[in-house]
């Protein structure tokens, strides 16, 4: 299963793929870590209702597919309710997924009817550190991150260049990623290399750390 699936990540344009079975089990999944088990299990379980209500209403789905601003979802059923869910850039060329797809349906279909379908690795979760509040202690208060608006061009471009990496949740790792930055010290291009260490460690895997820095380091 994972060799069909890493044929399918070798397409331009797609950041990703899973295939989620009738049964409500992940049963593989080849997506950039920043990609969270549970996230994949719920848009899985919400896929795959999706198309047992078309069967309900005798409407024959032969693939799904949901744009957004910097993604594309497409999605194609398999037998017994399995689906196999691919996250792609929005301009992907769909005829060569459609055409790859369609030679490794079978091969992947035939995986899970076996039962040889290996455990789904586990994606590693974010540490989020929690601070509790004292009562009758007064909180200090967040600084507000200051950006040059000088730098916003460039942010745009690194951002770019992550929802390569990472897929669609791209903009919110790199907010979220910019406000830690800019508490560090003034920003400045200059500085924009801590940054991308920053954003490194959001994507925590080798290839893709190299290709994402491949692509942004002639912007500073």
């Amino acid at each position: 299963m994972d060799s069909l699936l890493k044929e399918i990540n070798m397409l331009p344009g797609v950041f990703g793929c899973f295939v989620y079975t009738g049964n409500q089990e992940l049963a593989a999944a080849k997506l950039p870590p920043i990609f969270k088990e549970n996230t994949i299990k719920t848009m899985g379980n919400l896929l795959t209702r999706t198309i047992k209500m078309g069967a309900m209403a005798n409407v024959d789905i032969e693939a799904i597919e949901f744009k957004f601003d910097v993604s594309l979802i497409i999605v194609k059923p398999l037998k017994q309710g399995a689906i196999l869910v691919m996250v792609c850039e929005p301009a992907v060329n769909k005829s060569l997924i459609n055409m790859t797809t369609a030679m490794l349906t079978n091969d992947i279909q035939a995986s899970i009817d076996k039962g040889t379908v290996p455990q789904a690795k586990k994606i590693p979760t974010q540490v989020i550190q929690a601070t509790t509040a004292v009562p009758g202690q007064e909180q200090p208060k967040k600084q507000e991150a200051e950006i040059d608006a000088a730098l916003a061009p460039i942010l745009e471009n690194i951002k770019d260049a992550l929802a390569y990496a990472i897929g669609p949740i791209a903009g919110q790792i790199m907010l979220a990623t910019i406000e830690t930055w800019a508490q560090q010290g003034p920003t400045s291009k200059q500085q924009l290399p801590s940054l991308a260490a920053l954003l490194c460690k959001e994507i925590n895997d080798t290839e893709l750390e190299k290709e994402f820095m491949g692509q942004i380091k002639s912007l500073f």
